[in-house]
């Protein structure tokens, strides 16, 4: 009886660590749970003689018994080189004397199945021994005022601090012995100012997932009744709340005032929309098209979807061509100075350099007291207003405050630089400055990620460019981390397979961070904090397909701005009168299981099959359709009949049960519901 078993596997590390493991027979014994007796090999009680045979790329084993009856075992690797992991196209061939007995060849094939299994997983850690380029905070790194929890906003908020590079760069030294490149690149762009923001966001960000937060940035007090404040609005932060604010004081008329830590008017990243969407400024009054010309870096023909062409794939990649999603490049840093001016021009007051340190509430709706630290002074300064709009991030004291033992949905690790100098050209990986990469990805899983790549062109020949990989928040997760630095190491070692860099290549900034997401089916799954009112990324409210909140915000400017200017107006300033006035949409909340399945589940291409599978329905049912699902205004008939075009196709269910989970399903079956 001859039994046949393949399946196609990754292992996290590069080719030739996989390799020097695989030909090393102690490790192979301790993979393949033998041991070994003299020349023999011990498997299962039986005795073997195994003669193996290396072929570069091709690996194989001919384990024959030394007894009649005991089956023969052939095992063949053929090796794909992923650059960072290495895939595995693994084929064993049981040959077992005697014929074929009822059901012996299905229990065989499940034998062979479970120890292939087994055999990965004993792999793993022996692979992760022989990795050198594992986190370790060194001393150096150990910093007195790493970021703490209640004063910590989102990466877009906040501007790096130099004062430990300012007195030695042995840190960065000590670094580069476990990530060089990244060392070396942020050297290059004289950036070890944010080197070093990514080593505080890694230790805040493990702090949140511990679910610290700070009790004391929020309180009530009584002794505030009746108190008249000096403004309408606060606003803390200088990101999204920018252009809330500027709209609130321009058209409403409302007196504000406007802080952020850093200077107000920085991003940390570059912002895309379609023009359409971005219409929305126009259309309100708050900006005109004269203006917007100044920030608009360039307008692409055309974007496209694509993920990888497995080859161990039965379903031919296709291309989603989409020229209205994204594809407005915007100088955000602009952009937020323009809306600052228009700010200033409305009668508000803008401070910089004045850091969140607590909101006091009184019982009774309508006042609050926010206290801000001077940055330059240390001095503690107070202000009075209606209500504090929080403009902090999905990270903000606040809003950690308010979810309080609800960790978010997901996150969104995101590391990237903007550079110049890549081969021009039309091909997949050189630059066409007129097209935008709206979601790629150019290979199967690495590390157990299925990692995505965003580039968008901007000014002359540079290019914004972005890695990350979509992940859920559990605790088996958690304990692998989500570290930045490590995803930078990947970025620079990965960059030339996504584009290729040309002789006057260089990297310009870093763009980092992480992107968390709270999605829920209600409008506030968590009540309000009295006299608090989430706008822009605190709200939590980003696509869990782009993870970004620029586009969402946008959209939901009028809506929100109108409703709050209302509530002002009649006095409903109670938290629960204060619910409604957010950009919730439902079918974000429904997109987020679709994100879902970009996280591997199963082997290194489930995920590039499923999304060519799902490419495929979107490019049949048009290109409008498809330009509403990556802008989050799927309408229920969309689903409906995207569901059932779906249907037919090729789709292993227990697969996707199998990475959604009946709890998932549940949740679909409810957001569905919802929507």
């Amino acid at each position: 009886m001859r039994v046949s078993h393949t399946t196609y596997v990754e292992f996290p590390a590069a080719l030739p660590l996989v390799r020097a493991t695989l030909l090393d027979p102690a490790s192979l014994a301790q993979i393949c749970g033998t041991q070994r007796s003299g020349s023999c090999w011990r498997f299962e009680g039986d005795l073997y003689v195994l003669h193996s045979q290396d072929l570069g790329l091709r690996l194989s084993w001919q384990a024959q018994p030394l007894v009649a009856q005991v089956p023969t075992i052939h095992v063949e690797l053929q090796l794909q080189d992923a650059t960072i992991s290495t895939h595995a196209l693994i084929q064993v061939v049981v040959e077992r004397p005697g014929g074929a007995q009822p059901f012996a060849a299905h229990t065989l094939r499940r034998r062979i199945g479970r120890w292939l299994q087994g055999c990965v997983r004993r792999i793993e850690p022996l692979l992760a021994e022989r990795r050198t380029a594992t986190l370790m905070l060194t001393p150096a790194l150990e910093l007195a005022e790493a970021v703490p929890v209640g004063g910590a906003s989102s990466y877009r908020d906040e501007q790096p601090r130099r004062p430990l590079v300012e007195r030695s760069n042995d840190w960065a030294d000590e670094l580069a012995m476990r990530f060089p490149q990244t060392v070396t690149h942020f050297r290059a762009m004289d950036a070890l100012d944010h080197l070093e923001r990514v080593v505080r966001l890694e230790r805040g960000w493990q702090r949140i997932l511990a679910g610290a937060y700070d009790e004391t940035c929020h309180t009530v007090d009584a002794a505030l009744n009746n108190k008249l404040p000096q403004y309408d609005l606060i606003y803390a932060g200088g990101g999204l709340g920018l252009l809330h604010a500027a709209l609130m004081a321009q058209r409403y008329g409302r007196r504000i005032l406007l802080f952020d830590r850093s200077e107000v008017g920085c991003a940390h990243r570059e912002w895309n929309i379609s023009r359409r969407e971005l219409s929305a400024l126009v259309e309100l009054g708050l900006v005109n098209w004269q203006d917007l010309d100044t920030v608009i870096m360039r307008e692409y023909r055309d974007g496209v979807v694509r993920f990888y062409n497995s080859p161990q794939s039965d379903v031919a990649a296709r291309d989603l061509w989409l020229p209205e999603v994204l594809n407005v490049a915007l100088d955000a840093n602009a952009l937020l100075r323009l809306m600052r001016r228009k700010l200033e021009a409305a009668g508000a007051v803008v401070l910089s350099g004045r850091a969140f340190r607590q909101v006091r509430a009184a019982e009774a709706p309508g006042y609050i007291e926010v206290e801000v630290e001077n940055t330059a002074t240390h001095a503690r300064e107070v202000y009075s207003a209606h209500l504090l709009m929080d403009g902090m991030g999905s990270t903000s004291p606040l809003a950690l405050l308010r979810h309080a033992g609800h960790p978010f949905a997901g996150v969104c690790p995101t590391v990237g630089t903007v550079a110049e100098g890549f081969v021009q050209g039309s091909a997949p990986d050189e630059l066409d400055s007129s097209l935008g990469d709206i979601l790629l990805s150019v290979a199967d899983a690495q590390h157990g990620e299925q990692l995505m790549w965003e580039g968008f062109p901007g000014r002359s020949d540079e290019l914004t460019v972005y890695l990350f990989y979509y992940s859920t928040i559990d605790a088996q997760r958690a304990a692998r981390g989500y570290s930045l630095l490590d995803l930078f190491e990947q970025y620079f070692t990965l960059l030339p397979t996504y584009k290729r860099p040309g002789p006057d290549f260089r990297h310009l900034k870093p763009v980092y961070g992480y992107i968390p997401a709270r999605h829920s089916l209600r409008r506030a799954e968590a009540p309000l904090l009295r006299g608090v009112l989430p706008v822009g990324d605190a709200a939590a409210q980003q696509s869990p397909l782009t993870f970004c909140g620029f586009g969402s915000h946008v959209r939901n400017l009028e809506r929100t701005a109108h409703l709050l200017n209302f509530t002002l107006d009649k006095g409903l300033l109670e938290p629960g009168d204060l619910q409604q006035i957010n950009a919730f949409q439902a079918n974000v909340s429904l997109n987020w299981v679709f994100s879902r399945f970009m996280q591997p589940w199963g082997r290194p291409h489930d995920v590039n099959r499923l999304q060519n599978l799902f490419l495929e329905v979107l490019n049949e049912l048009g290109v409008d359709l498809a330009t509403r699902f990556f802008q989050d205004r799927m309408r229920w008939s969309d689903y409906h009949r995207g569901f059932w075009r779906a249907t037919p196709l090729p789709v292993d269910s227990s697969r996707l049960v199998a990475c959604a989970g009946a709890t998932r399903d549940a949740a679909m079956g409810r957001r569905l519901s919802a929507f």
